[in-house]
């Protein structure tokens, strides 16, 4: 693979949402000495570009709170149109602008007021007590109801015992396989205890049985491979800020994703068939893509394999977090409208990608779509369920959104580092030693930045 289609697919990997087609109040990325936030009514706010959700919540938010001015600066590599933010998906560009300003900023004891950290260094900030601890507000503010909302993606998206990053909605990260080919193959999965090694060996007896032309998944290159098998394992990789990619762990991590490649059980290749795959990456986006996948009778939802056979609780990924820059002068204003994000008016809206943070609110959306399974109306799904099997089903995602236990976040700038240097691996030019030393290197340089 060339360095184009390494840079092209490191694009598709750090896109989470496309870019919204408009901003509220939004400065064309302008420096922050401009920042007016010492007169307690302004409050600025960093982002790559504005998403839906944002926006919505910053128009609404004018209207309760006319007092309180916000100005949301972008940071795009790209130009933008007249309109605002063009639709395309962020680029490793745009990335790359948005960490090296807003870090900047930060670092001089400047920067915005509220920060999206999506994509940010966050350890790096939590380390250098750039961030403030969103535990400390919730214990100061009497009106604000920790309960109402999930607790464990709270707790498992801690740097140590403070929240510096509140997410705002999550999914949940997990596969489907194929019951058909499966039960025809006589293949049993124990998903608490399988490794990669194990499902490709499952994938290679699969293959035997219904034709050499399947594929364990399709449109999975190496580099996704590889940046999902640093996400499942950044704690270990990047251990009390340090580094530890020169071991053991994570040659095996190279060598696994190079043997499915060499042995025909992943191709790294573009395809638009996908009745040739035998499982299937099933993220769960909302509550009712969710249920529409739990019910469907051709599918079986599996946790992800890992490296061990070590289960630690299912994965997730928080869509959009926000942080409250520490040396902020309006941070009282800056917790109370983070507080409204959070509010189930808001977490209500059509707008919030993924499930959200607000119990009240999944259970409502989770009701909506048992109604339409037993209507035989959910999406995806052409059939009727008895409400008997909609509730069961329901409570298989209620189990895995409480047992939602490992925050699948990396910093984007190692995983950039990891991908440019795994290529020379995978073509042979480099061995598996020289190129985990190369990335521990890197990364260990970065890190000491």
């Amino acid at each position: 693979m060339n360095r184009r289609w390494v840079l092209a697919l490191f694009a598709m990997i750090v896109v989470l949402s496309g870019c919204s087609s408009s901003s509220v109040g939004s400065g064309a990325g302008g420096s922050s000495d401009e920042h007016s936030g010492q007169d307690g009514k302004t409050i600025e706010i960093a982002t790559m570009a504005v998403t839906p959700y944002l926006d919505e919540a910053v128009k609404r938010y004018k209207k309760i709170r006319p007092d309180i001015q916000i100005d949301i600066k972008e940071y795009l590599a790209r130009p933008q149109t007249e309109e605002g933010t063009s639709s395309e998906a962020f680029s490793k560009s745009d990335v790359e602008k948005y960490v090296q300003t807003v870090s900047t900023q930060m670092m001089s004891g400047k920067g915005a007021d509220i920060i999206v950290m999506n994509d940010l260094p966050q350890d790096k900030y939590v380390a250098k007590n750039m961030l403030t601890n969103f535990y400390d507000l919730m214990d100061q503010d009497s009106d604000f109801d920790r309960n109402q909302y999930y607790q464990n993606i709270f707790e498992n998206s801690q740097d140590g015992d403070g929240l510096y990053a509140m997410p705002f909605s999550f999914v949940i990260d997990a596969l489907t396989g194929n019951t058909e080919l499966l039960e025809q193959a006589n293949i049993e999965i124990d998903d608490k205890t399988w490794t990669w090694d194990g499902f490709k060996e499952i994938s290679k007896k699969l293959k035997e049985q219904v034709g050499e032309d399947y594929v364990a998944f399709v449109n999975l290159f190496p580099i996704q491979m590889l940046a999902q098998y640093i996400e499942a394992n950044y704690d270990k990789l990047i251990d009390q800020g340090q580094a530890n990619f020169d071991s053991d762990l994570f040659r095996d991590m190279m060598k696994q994703i190079k043997s499915m490649y060499d042995e025909g059980v992943l191709k790294a290749e573009f395809s638009y068939d996908y009745s040739k795959t035998l499982f299937n990456k099933a993220n769960l986006f909302d509550p009712m893509s969710g249920l529409s996948q739990v019910l469907d009778p051709k599918l079986k939802l599996y946790q992800n394999p890992t490296v061990n056979g070590k289960y630690n609780g299912t994965p997730f990924k928080s869509y959009f977090t926000l942080g409250i820059n520490s040396k902020s002068k309006v941070q009282d204003e800056a917790w109370n409208f983070i507080k409204f994000m959070l509010s189930e008016d808001m977490q209500s809206s059509p707008v919030v990608q993924g499930f959200a943070m607000h119990k009240g609110v999944v259970e409502k959306q989770l009701n909506d779509a048992k109604q339409q399974a037993v209507a035989g109306t959910l999406p995806l799904l052409e059939q009727k369920f008895d409400a008997e099997t909609v509730e069961s089903k329901i409570q298989e995602l209620h189990q895995l959104i409480d047992g939602a236990s490992r925050n699948l976040s990396s910093d984007q700038k190692v995983v950039s580092i990891a991908i440019e240097e795994f290529d020379s691996y995978m073509s042979g030019q480099k061995s598996v030693e020289d190129v985990s030393k190369l990335i521990q290197n890197r990364v260990n340089t970065y890190i000491n930045e």
